[in-house]
């Protein structure tokens, strides 16, 4: 019996924002879209994975996202403070550095983000 991404809400605690990457300004620096939040489990994990670029890295944090995002290492992900214990920018907005979605048999519900 096949399952909705909804029977298994309860094992994703977290909440994420994320925003896709826009257009460059006159200054150089990258505009967002709208923040989008979705459910997630973070799990704080070293793992060695294949990045965008083809090249293998490692990971410290994964994300598994309730929802389908196409995801591109230009966008902003947001995590909590009071998960994380800080408020420096590079642990709230960690590098994207790979995703993957793997569908089964009824479709791709969820995502996996690799975060450095």
């Amino acid at each position: 019996v096949l399952r909705p991404i909804s029977a298994y809400i309860h094992m994703m605690p977290d909440v994420i924002g994320y925003q896709v990457a826009g257009a460059v300004d006159s200054y150089g620096d990258v505009t967002f879209g709208t923040l989008k939040t979705y459910r997630a489990r973070i799990i704080g994990e070293q793992k060695l994975i294949t990045s965008f670029q083809g090249t293998e890295v490692t990971s410290n944090q994964t994300v598994y996202v309730a929802g389908v995002i196409v995801a591109q290492p230009t966008d902003q992900i947001t995590l909590s403070t009071s998960l994380l214990n800080s408020s420096e920018d590079s642990a709230i907005h960690p590098v994207i550095l790979g995703a993957k979605r793997i569908p089964d048999q009824s479709g791709t519900h969820h995502s996996t983000l690799y975060l450095g």
